[in-house]
């Protein structure tokens, strides 16, 4: 039995790693899914009691690692629908340079509410971000609700007048 921290068997799962990964991607058609199939083996490997009585260690690696491409495959979690790639299927996710301007317009928008009155943040916060009724604000602050309706319309005014400035 080989004991959990060999260095006969860390040795064998470095020799045989990138085989490994290279066999499992091309079962399951991803190199990032194979490479975690791979760290899986090794795992496997680690807790397996009786790998003494193993012939042939490589090829035991090899069949783990088939065996988990199969039940990868099997699952219906893991079925990814495979989609041609053209002008109709654009990337879902956010491009870097839409990521900045979001980040950009993020951080001026921060900027402008911080720059408006006290009063008129605090019942801004309260409105768009607590998402409290003009009445729990009026409450809160010991305010009219009235007051809570003119301090949101500036706060809603000098949120346009300084982002449309910078952002046409």
């Amino acid at each position: 039995m080989l004991p959990l921290n060999s260095s006969a068997l860390i040795h064998l799962y470095k020799q045989y790693f990138l085989q490994l990964v290279n066999s499992l991607t091309h079962l399951v058609g991803c190199r990032e899914t194979a490479i975690e199939l791979a760290q899986e083996v090794y795992i496997r490997l680690l807790i397996h009691r009786d790998l003494a009585n193993v012939a042939n260690l490589p090829t035991y690696m090899f069949r783990v690692g088939h065996n988990l491409a199969v039940d990868f495959l099997r699952s219906p979690a893991n079925k990814i629908e495979k989609l041609m790639l053209d002008e109709e299927h654009p990337c879902p996710l956010l491009q870097p340079d839409e990521l900045a301007l979001i980040r950009q317009q993020c951080k001026t928008l921060l900027e402008v509410i911080f720059s408006m009155p006290e009063s008129c943040r605090d019942v801004f916060l309260l409105r768009k971000i607590d998402e409290l009724s003009y009445n729990e604000i009026a409450t809160r602050l010991k305010i009219s609700e009235k007051t809570v309706q003119r301090r949101l319309v500036q706060a809603m005014l000098h949120c346009n007048q300084h982002m449309s400035n910078l952002f046409p």
